[in-house]
């Protein structure tokens, strides 16, 4: 029987590497789902239509003020595993994906 995917092994390299760029990001041992939302976007600002779409998107879905900072605390996460140094539009879309499920 083959299994698909990556190892457990492989999976655990990537998320240690993805929390020493959340440390290093922040200069301290702390990831993006602790760290305070104003410090969160002075490190990782989002663009204006990344701005504009999610405002749009809150509006539409009646999100609350924290819905919408889960999903880009999520998205700069998904970033951050694949190693892009801003938040990117995909992410954005993997994050709001990921809240309707």
């Amino acid at each position: 029987m083959e299994t698909a995917g990556e190892s457990s092994k492989i999976v655990r390299g990537r998320v240690e590497e993805t929390r020493n760029r959340q440390y290093d990001r922040y200069g301290m041992e702390v990831c993006n789902s602790r760290i305070p939302y104003e410090m969160l976007l002075r490190a990782s600002p989002l663009t204006d239509t990344q701005q504009s779409t999610l405002q749009r998107l809150a509006i539409k879905k009646s999100w609350s003020n924290r819905t919408q900072i889960k999903i880009i605390r999520l998205a700069r996460t998904i970033s951050d595993l694949q190693a892009s140094p801003a938040i990117t539009d995909q992410s954005i879309w993997e994050a709001v994906q990921l809240n309707e499920v």
